[in-house]
C-alpha cells in the first residue's frame, strides 16, 4: 500500500526563488524542478537561483507567527505561492 501511495501522500516543501537582487518569492512545491517550472510560467523568466527552506522556519504574518508547515494546510492544490519577500 505504500509503495502504491493508495492514499494520495505527496511530499511538499516550500522553495524560496530569487525574483531580484532583493527580492523572492517563496513557493510550494514537490521539488525544485516543479517550483522552477511553476516560477517560469506565473513570472515568464528564470530565478535567479532557487533554495529550498526548512518547513518549521517561522516568520511573523500580521499579528502572529507562522511556520510555512502550518501555511501549508491553507492550500488545497499545489504547487502554489506562498509569499512574497523583499529585503
Amino acid at each position: 500500500m505504500i509503495e502504491n501511495n493508495v492514499l494520495g501522500f505527496h511530499k511538499v516543501c516550500v522553495y524560496s526563488l530569487k525574483m531580484k537582487p532583493k527580492e523572492f518569492v517563496f513557493i510550494f512545491a514537490k521539488n525544485e524542478q516543479e517550483a522552477n517550472q511553476f516560477y517560469k510560467k506565473t513570472f515568464q523568466q528564470m530565478p535567479m537561483n532557487c533554495h529550498e527552506y526548512y518547513l518549521d522556519f517561522k516568520f511573523t504574518r500580521g499579528d502572529g507567527v507562522i511556520s510555512f508547515r502550518e501555511m501549508r494546510k491553507e492550500f488545497e492544490s499545489f504547487p502554489a505561492i506562498a509569499g512574497y519577500f523583499r529585503r
